[in-house]
């Protein structure tokens, strides 16, 4: 970014901890960023539209995560009033055919890492996974009003900044709420996450089961009168990896055996624990079939854990009460995947120096917050500098390269610019259309 007071408009929003409370943060950082993110909007020519957080009767909807209302219960009533969503505005546009959305997410993965500039480089938690794409774009937007003042007139960019993206909220009370809450609706939408510069017109959702054991515990002195939950855990990471990983690469989904959880001791057999999997697909027909193929294959865990431990002593008590004890519990389910083409929207974002890339042919589409968005806008793309591994995203080599910030920031400034031809265009051949049939007639 190559102007100081971006640059300082950006550090000061980094400097503010808002590690999601699902990654262990506190949400009362939330108002304060948000403060700064829209103070430095409004510098810029951009008004507040709409500031708004949801009610607790939210976290009664099933689509939302089940850790977001464990999150919720352990924080207290003010955990959703903590963490608002801003809605800014520039241009007095109101038609949808004129209106761009950006859309960015504040919090963060744990642990927060203060921002540091360190030569050509930003470093800290936000720089590229998300502070620093959604300020970079915003400073790109307001050069593009702020050099064409007649823009006003024609078109309206919206922003949104919002919370709940990572941790597994899955947009659920920030982005999908906001939507709703604000009535937006647009002619494109750029989720502003790191691409590459690249925009995806596709998004991975995400399903959640979960192997569950509640038994009773035994130790060493007596471990075969336990319900190994460790022994069936186990058992059931090995038969649904076997199971779901053909079905996975057969519907071009992403299966992750992920956390395994009994206990540490050495001494003692654990009679609860539970085994989470992580699936991402890209589409609703494989949402469908995989979520079929995971309880068919649980359905077949009894047979299968007596038939491959039949006799083994330490599965003895799980053998015969299974189907009491282990139960299958979906944490997230039935979530919408995005995919969607516009050949017009598609020339406006190539004519700002954007390339689009197919992103689930190579599996570097991801799951993010543009999975609620299809309904509200006619397209909808994924951009953003930087790249998710090479930028340390989610570690604590999170960085950002200014010059990549700088360049995201001019190609959207192009981006509005070029959407504001895409509007002016439409209203010509709108104009030939309505004098052709007044001819015709």
């Amino acid at each position: 970014m190559d102007r100081a007071e971006d640059l300082d408009w950006l550090v000061d929003v980094l400097s503010v901890d808002t590690v999601s409370p699902l990654e262990g943060g506190d949400p009362r950082g939330f108002a304060a960023a948000q403060d700064l993110v829209e103070k430095g909007a409004v510098q810029r020519g951009f008004s507040t539209v709409a500031r708004f957080a949801p009610g607790l009767a939210l976290l009664d909807d099933p689509l939302v995560p089940a850790a977001v209302r464990a999150a919720a219960d352990e924080y207290g009533p003010d955990f959703l009033a903590a963490q608002p969503s801003v809605v800014l505005g520039i241009g007095d546009a109101t038609d949808a055919r004129r209106t761009m959305v950006i859309n960015f997410h504040l919090d963060t993965v744990g642990p927060h890492l203060p921002p540091r500039l360190d030569g050509e480089f930003l470093r800290g938690r936000g720089t590229v996974d998300d502070k620093g794409p959604g300020i970079a774009a915003m400073t790109g937007v307001a050069r593009a009003f702020a050099r064409r003042p007649e823009l006003r007139e024609h078109i309206r960019v919206l922003v949104m900044s919002v919370p709940a993206e990572e941790g597994g909220a899955l947009g659920t009370y920030g982005t999908r709420f906001a939507l709703r809450q604000a009535g937006i609706d647009a002619a494109l939408m750029v989720v502003a996450e790191p691409t590459s510069n690249r925009f995806l017109d596709c998004s991975s959702a995400v399903m959640t089961p979960e192997i569950a054991v509640s038994g009773q515990d035994s130790t060493d002195d007596q471990p075969y009168e336990g319900t190994n939950a460790t022994l069936a855990l186990g058992h059931a990471a090995v038969h649904l990896s076997r199971t779901l990983a053909p079905v996975a690469e057969e519907v071009n989904a992403k299966l992750c055996i992920a956390g395994l959880h009994t206990g540490a001791s050495h001494n003692r057999v654990y009679g609860t624990g539970s085994l989470k999997l992580n699936i991402a697909y890209y589409d609703d027909v494989a949402r469908a079939r995989l979520e079929a193929e995971v309880e068919r294959a649980f359905r077949e865990l009894a047979g299968q854990f007596r038939s491959d431990l039949a006799g083994s002593a330490p599965a003895r008590q799980v053998a015969s009460r299974y189907e009491q004890v282990v139960t299958l519990n979906w944490l997230k389910r039935g979530y919408p995947a995005l995919t969607n083409r516009h050949p017009r929207l598609e020339g406006v974002l190539a004519a700002a120096g954007l390339e689009r890339h197919d992103g689930a042919a190579d599996g570097s589409a991801f799951t993010c917050d543009a999975i609620w968005a299809a309904e509200h806008a006619e397209y909808v793309v994924v951009c953003g500098p930087g790249d998710l591994g090479r930028n340390g995203a989610h570690t604590d080599l999170e960085h950002v390269r200014l010059k990549d910030l700088q360049e995201y920031a001019e190609r959207m400034e192009r981006l509005t610019l070029a959407f504001a031809e895409h509007v002016r265009s439409g209203d010509e051949r709108r104009e030939q259309n309505q004098r052709h049939g007044k001819e015709s007639a």
